[in-house]
């Protein structure tokens, strides 16, 4: 008789009219509820809430809307439980019938009323968020009321104690780029610091004995010296993975330990392997002298059939990578740590993704300056003038950058002259009429590893100091100049080369001809009828059938000193005056704040061609507001204020509105000049562009738009900064006294030069550096 009615039952609540009186039913029930929800929202939208008495008395002054969006956003999300409870329950029934049809379809059955049950949810949450927007404006979704957004993805890596040292910390670049993507397997990975380093946390098994000097220094109980003896790859050093962590984003571990030092250890469990190089530096200690690590992973990269995402993270602290600084008192070289942050991502550490394929594409040179002559002598070029390569693409700076003559003995490219006027030539005169020499200066990479300038060491004779109290040096008088940008000789699988000439960022050798096609150096100790000769920029060949991919170009050098300072002639975006209100409705006004696009880089058109090497970036700050270091010349002020909860209503009178701690990271930033001088009105001028992350609206700090009205110090603001040491490539210094517009309006808003005084929210006026 039980069997029966069980049966009786079943047939009941199976039949389609019963199913569909049961949905009718429950659905009903829903909308009485929602009903009950609804009524005291719409009320709540017409009526006067009683905050402000509220915060008066010291009770909560949460919008009772909120709380009403949060009870219904509860009230949903326990019926999703209970949805996923009577799925596993019908699966369970299913799975432990045992073949027993009526328990089968008991099962089906509980999936069924599940799955129509989440319709109806799904359904009446839509319809809630419906009618609470139409009635009230207000949103139920997680964020807050008011339709503000919630952060940006990825927020919390801005607070992460790292993401700002690029830029404003210790590291000036590096390659790949904090989240490029389709990165070539083949690629290396290069970081340049502000300061050198200590080899021995570097490399493995390097003893550096605490000392500047390198020539007592062991690499695996052999002299330095003797291992770079030993024939190319093999005077290659090893990375110390302890501290350089090269790891795929799958392979992250837990953050477990109660030291940093573990913490980093747990988080990193392991990392690629990969063998190093280093740029030169100077014999004589510089405490704010830069140098790169080039690592070459041993093995490819990511995968032929997908993309991969990796990470690099650098050890800090005291156990990790140490820098040379200058003690206070004497003076001295003595060590400390690279990133003074250290947490379970170490002192820094940014993320890339690899392609799927190899670059096999030689780098081609774009520009040379100053542009070369054809003959040499149409235009001789101003004694001051810094000597200029840029590339199409990143350049390894172990093969394009380096030490010229005494002290180092680089010769990937070559700069030599010889005296053109007897007796006129300096220490040239000997050279009169015969081969080329020698010209001992500094070869420093810059533009995103895209530019090699070349500074001589020799000062210039009655111009010792520009502007800035810096030295000037110059080149010979009188005498013709030779520059040679080698080819490398390429390896069994071109166009890959050897560190025997200039590569890029895969080891692929200079396509120096630009022809496409990676043919190496010239083949001079060849029989006469097969060499190969020179690729000659001044006058370019038209048949490059025994032309090599070394190039190859002249100047004539006269006795002239070019003085003339840079001024910046254009700016994008130009200054916003926050207080006056300032539209930018004028059709060649600024665009506010709202129209301007959050990832467009800041741009500065200069009056000349600018030295890239110095574009050095760094942080503008302190009591004095000055630049963190000597050699600083650009930097990216913020004024970023995260408010500490999303839901904090800041519009009530006399009612603290926190900001969280602790707080963001400065924006990241980095320079970048592009292929080269851009010719404007007639002349060759520098567009330099200042990168960064993405820049923050009031809205993704949490504020709404009647926040910002009244709340003009949380509105964010980003001042770049272009310091005077900021220099042309003849070595002369800028004027921000006389840059853009400053001559032409008595305008704040418009101004952006010294003296501005609507940026008091920074903490009053900037004035000239």
């Amino acid at each position: 008789m039980f069997e029966r009615f069980r049966k009786s039952n079943r047939s009941r609540d199976s039949h389609p009219e019963s199913k569909t009186k049961n949905a009718i039913k429950t659905f009903a029930f829903f909308a009485f509820v929602l009903c009950l929800v609804f009524t005291p929202i719409v009320a709540f939208a017409q009526v006067d809430l009683g905050l402000e008495q509220a915060a008066e008395i010291g009770l909560t002054t949460t919008d009772i809307r909120t709380i009403v969006a949060r009870i219904i956003n509860a009230f949903f999300g326990l019926l999703g439980l209970i949805i996923v409870i009577l799925f596993l329950y019908g699966g369970f029934l299913w799975m432990t019938s045992q073949g027993d049809a009526g328990k089968i379809q008991q099962a089906k059955q509980v999936m069924i009323n599940a799955t129509i049950g989440l319709i109806i949810i799904l359904s009446a949450y839509a319809i809630a968020f419906f009618i609470i927007r139409a009635v009230t404006g207000e949103s139920i979704l997680p964020g807050g009321i008011g339709g503000r957004r919630p952060p940006p993805s990825g927020f919390g890596a801005f607070r992460s104690g790292s993401s700002g040292e690029l830029g404003n910390g210790i590291i000036e670049y590096h390659y790949p780029e904090v989240g490029q993507t389709d990165v070539p397997r083949n690629t290396k990975i290069s970081i340049t610091f502000k300061k050198s380093f200590l080899p021995s946390t570097v490399f493995a098994d390097y003893t550096d004995n605490g000392t500047y000097i390198l020539t007592d220094d062991m690499v695996g109980g052999v002299s330095l010296v003797d291992h770079l003896a030993l024939p190319d790859p093999d005077n290659r050093l090893s990375l110390n993975t302890d501290n350089f962590k090269i790891i795929l984003t799958d392979d992250l571990g837990d953050v477990d330990g109660t030291t940093p030092d573990e913490r980093f250890n747990s988080r990193y469990p392991d990392s690629l392997v990969a063998t190093a190089r280093v740029t030169d530096v100077q014999v004589d200690f510089d405490p704010l002298e830069g140098q790169t690590i080039v690592m070459t992973p041993t093995d490819l990269l990511g995968s032929a059939s997908a993309d991969l995402s990796y990470r690099v993270a650098i050890r800090g602290g005291d156990n990790g990578v140490l820098v040379w600084t200058s003690d206070p008192e004497t003076g001295e070289p003595v060590s400390e740590p690279a990133f003074d942050a250290m947490n379970a991502d170490g002192g820094y550490f940014w993320p890339f993704m690899t392609g799927t394929e190899l670059d096999l594409t030689s780098p081609q040179i774009t520009y040379v300056g100053p542009r070369p002559e054809n003959p040499p002598s149409a235009e001789k070029i101003y004694r001051n003038e810094l000597l200029q390569i840029y590339f199409d693409e990143a350049i390894d700076p172990t093969t394009a950058s380096g030490i010229i003559g005494v002290g180092g003995g680089f010769t990937n490219i070559e700069i030599k002259a010889k005296c053109l006027v007897a007796d006129e030539c300096g220490d040239f005169n000997d050279t009169f009429g015969s081969v080329h020499r020698t010209i001992e200066g500094t070869i420093y990479i810059g533009n995103k590893y895209r530019t090699a300038e070349f500074i001589p060491s020799a000062p210039c004779e009655g111009v010792r100091e520009n502007s800035c109290g810096e030295p000037v040096y110059c080149l010979p008088p009188n005498v013709e100049i030779r520059v040679r940008t080698r080819a490398s000789t390429l390896s069994v699988e071109p166009p890959a080369g050897r560190d025997d000439g200039v590569q890029d960022m895969v080891g692929n050798s200079l396509d120096g001809n630009d022809n496409g096609t990676a043919e190496g150096p010239p083949t001079v100790d060849w029989p006469e009828s097969e060499r190969s000769e020179d690729y000659y920029r001044n006058d370019p060949q038209a048949d490059l059938t025994d032309v090599s991919d070394t190039a190859r170009w002249l100047y004539y050098v006269g006795t002239d000193i070019d003085l003339v300072p840079p001024v910046i002639i254009g700016i994008d975006p130009v200054s916003h005056d926050v207080e006056a209100g300032e539209t930018g409705e004028a059709p060649d006004g600024p665009l506010p704040p709202e129209l301007y696009p959050v990832d467009r880089p800041v741009t500065a058109i200069w009056s000349k061609v600018m030295s890239v090497t110095s574009m050095r970036t760094g942080a503008y700050q302190g009591g004095d507001y000055v630049f963190t270091d000597d050699r600083t010349t650009i930097a990216m002020r913020a004024l970023e204020k995260l408010k500490a909860d999303f839901n904090q209503d800041c519009t009530i009178p006399d009612v603290s509105c926190a900001v969280a701690e602790p707080p963001l990271d400065p924006p990241w930033f980095q320079i970048n000049v592009g292929d080269g001088p851009v010719r404007i009105d007639g002349f060759y001028r520098t567009v330099m562009q200042i990168e960064h992350r993405i820049l923050f609206t009031a809205n993704d700090l949490g504020y709404t738009e009647e926040e910002t009205a009244i709340l003009l110090d949380r509105i964010p603001i980003y001042a770049p900064v272009i310091g005077a040491k900021t220099r042309d490539t003849r070595q002369n210094c800028f004027y921000p006294s006389i840059g853009f517009q400053c001559a032409d309006t008595d305008d704040p808003g418009l101004s952006s030069c010294c003296d501005r005084e609507s940026l008091e929210p920074f903490g009053g006026t900037i004035t000239c550096d």
